[in-house]
């Protein structure tokens, strides 16, 4: 019999880096390219059947009927999870090995500033300030968002005048007193509302809870309208009259919310849907926007499959739904993009092993007899799922090398297993790619309109920017066989979605961990054991410079530009909050202007970014943590705790109003006064 530890190992070898547990099954092992007719990304509808491994990853479909969707999801459930459907994250890794220790991963209703807007300033404060009238505050922060005009949901939004806050779950850290608990051990905080808080500013120093919205969940905003994005269902609230909310309609949400965005009024939904039992059609929000799955989307190959995506346009005033789209996926995070016009979905691919070792066997390795050759054509001409191809694969390998004299055995044996590992490192940037679908998103309307592809997976939303007719991807190509795992940064017409320019082989062995773009420039951190900082040029679209590096312990999650020299990274150092100052004056030679490790060993910042809040008039940003409120000064290019705003509750999110400080802690909001540092007072949100 055949040595089976040769077929283990080769099939090991395959799944080296993780790349293949979940992967589309494709046979292009050349560089991924842009799109062959990019004119017409969207192919006719055809039937599925039709589609194999080797199918194009970078043209979608729509299936046409619902039996050729049912046919495609039964081949995809085959394949087992993440085989290269479409991915939607908003954060989530996307699929990957081993990690280090856990990175920010942003909400799924989240978002962060414009590098073009003023140096992070959150631009819906800027909008809620301008709202606030003669009788209201001057000033009032809002959600720290990542696209100037494109709202995201959070727990606290306002209207310039009030605050409408739907605590988290009750989450605390108990503190002893000299080292030890009162008799009775350490005392539980009440727990936070149920419901969503109006708060009146209109007096910064004094706030009055003035009436509640009976539904919570992340919060969106917009005039007149509070939006409740719940677990079961959306509703629309009428807020003209702030001390009497009014439920105005509402929606079911029978599946799973991935992210929203909000502009003027028009909100725009990605929900997941699990596939199994009788999906047809897709009612993610209810039998009145059911989707036909004969016009869910997919990709001309066939990939693994277990949920959909859909896409929903709704008018925030009455709650109707403009229009839809959705795609086959799985039920992994995918990063979702959002710029002003275009809504940008990826999906991430890796190569089957039986692809692999098809291609291998038939392309690479000069002893195949032609017998197996034979035998791999006829196998991939049937219509017959992964697994069965897989198997039948080893089958044929096995039967081979069976009937090989003992020494021939052994030879075969080792040119197999060195030839196999030089295989997979030689194709490494083809082994797993990443899909780019841009969806038209103007005038209240959503069209698939191109499709691109690059090598790796990106980390989530923030690893996109769109900019100057460009879109601009960072991603992490995985360790393969021999080869350590490299993290690139490619710029693609957003017209077409083709490359044209691209920065390879940034922190060899490492993973992106966080990246930023402020105008022609990407800050991009990776991490393994140290943290280093890529400063990359993209000031020629068509040649991406990586400028400067600089190397220190510990990692940064979340990077956040404060001035036109300075970039914030908040992130972790031996198991303790750290905030970093990166001078990046010099991007040829990026310094640390100054660091600052904390106590604590949690910040909510690790979880989203929205729990970030920078206040520019005061040079201070908010951080968190599990214990209290931080609040440090950044300027003069150096950091210092200014204060620490100790709560009952964990804080979870903090905003200015005029020179005033809140930060919302479940059961109550703590004001601090700006100027001074001092507690000025402390509202009670349980009613007691």
């Amino acid at each position: 019999m055949a040595d089976r530890s040769l077929i283990t190992l080769v099939t090991a070898t395959l799944v080296v880096g993780g790349l293949l547990g979940a992967g589309l099954a494709m046979t292009a092992l050349g560089p991924a390219a842009p799109n062959a007719d990019a004119s017409d990304p969207v192919a006719d509808t055809g039937d599925p059947s039709t589609d194999s491994p080797d199918g194009d990853l970078s043209t979608v479909a729509r299936f046409g009927n619902e039996s050729a969707f049912q046919r495609y999801v039964e081949r995809g459930r085959a394949m087992g999870p993440g085989a290269g459907a479409f991915q939607v994250s908003a954060g989530g890794d996307g699929g990957s090995g081993e990690r280090a220790p856990t990175r920010a991963e942003p909400d799924a209703v989240q978002s962060t500033p414009a590098p073009e807007a003023p140096a992070n300033e959150p631009v819906a404060t800027q909008a809620a300030s301008a709202d606030a009238g003669s009788d209201g505050p001057d000033r009032v922060g809002d959600t720290n968002v990542q696209v100037e005009a494109l709202d995201e949901p959070d727990r606290v939004k306002t209207d310039g005048v009030n605050f409408y806050y739907a605590p988290g779950p009750r989450r605390y850290h108990p503190r002893p007193v000299d080292g030890e608990f009162p008799d009775g051990g350490p005392v539980e905080p009440p727990e936070p509302p149920s419901d969503t808080q109006v708060i009146d500013v209109g007096e910064p120093a004094d706030p009055q809870a003035v009436a509640e919205i009976d539904a919570t969940g992340q919060l969106l905003q917009d005039g007149d309208r509070v939006l409740v994005l719940g677990d079961e269902e959306i509703r629309g609230y009428d807020v003209s009259d702030p001390e009497d909310p009014e439920e105005v309609w509402s929606k079911p949400l029978d599946d799973r919310l991935v992210t929203a965005r909000e502009s003027n009024g028009t909100v725009y939904l990605v929900t997941q849907t699990r596939v199994g039992g009788s999906p047809c059609p897709i009612e993610p929000l209810g039998s009145d926007a059911g989707i036909p799955c004969g016009d869910v989307y997919r990709p001309d190959a066939q990939v693994s499959v277990d949920a959909t995506y859909s896409a929903f346009v709704l008018d925030a005033e009455d709650g109707e739904i403009r229009d839809s789209v959705s795609f086959v996926g799985t039920g992994r995070d995918t990063a979702v993009y959002m710029a002003e016009d275009s809504l940008y979905v990826t999906y991430t691919s890796r190569t089957s092993r039986a692809t692999l070792l098809a291609d291998f066997l038939t392309e690479e390795f000069d002893r195949t007899p032609e017998r197996v050759t034979e035998r791999i054509a006829e196998l991939r001409s049937y219509d017959i799922s992964e697994r069965s191809l897989q198997r039948e694969l080893r089958r044929a390998v096995e039967n081979w090398v069976d009937s090989l004299p003992a020494e021939e055995r052994r030879d075969v044996q080792r040119d197999l297993s060195e030839g196999m590992a030089a295989y997979v490192a030689d194709h490494q940037r083809n082994l797993t790619t990443t899909g780019v679908v841009r969806i038209d998103a103007a005038d209240d309307a959503l069209d698939v309109a191109e499709t691109g592809t690059v090598p790796g997976r990106p980390l989530n939303q923030f690893s996109l920017s769109e900019h100057e007719g460009t879109l601009r991807i960072a991603t992490t190509i995985p360790g393969a066989g021999r080869a350590q795992s490299q993290n690139d940064l490619y710029v693609l017409e957003a017209d077409s979605l083709s490359v044209i320019g691209s920065e390879t082989d940034m922190g060899t062995g490492q993973e992106v961990y966080a990246v930023r773009y402020v105008g022609e420039t990407a800050y991009v951190v990776t991490f393994r054991q140290v943290d280093p900082l890529h400063v990359v040029d993209l000031s020629d679209p068509t040649d991406p410079v990586e400028r400067g590096t600089l190397k220190l312990p510990g990692f940064s999650s979340y990077l956040h530009p404060v001035d036109d020299d300075h970039v914030l990274g908040i992130g972790e150092e031996n198991g303790r909050v750290k905030a970093v100052l990166f001078d990046v004056s010099n991007p040829d030679d990026p310094e640390i202007a100054d660091d600052h490790l904390l106590d604590s060993r949690w910040s909510a910042v690790s979880q989203s970014h929205h729990a970030f809040t920078i206040d520019r008039r005061h040079g201070v940003f908010f951080l968190p943590t599990g214990r209290e409120g931080v609040v440090m000064d950044y300027t003069n290019g150096s950091l210092a705790v200014e204060d620490r705003i100790e709560t009952t509750n964990a804080p979870e999110r903090a905003r200015y109003v005029d020179d005033y400080l809140y930060v919302f802690a479940g059961s109550e909001v703590a004001v601090v006064d700006e100027t001074t540092w001092e507690r000025v007072t402390t509202l009670d949100l349980t009613g007691d």
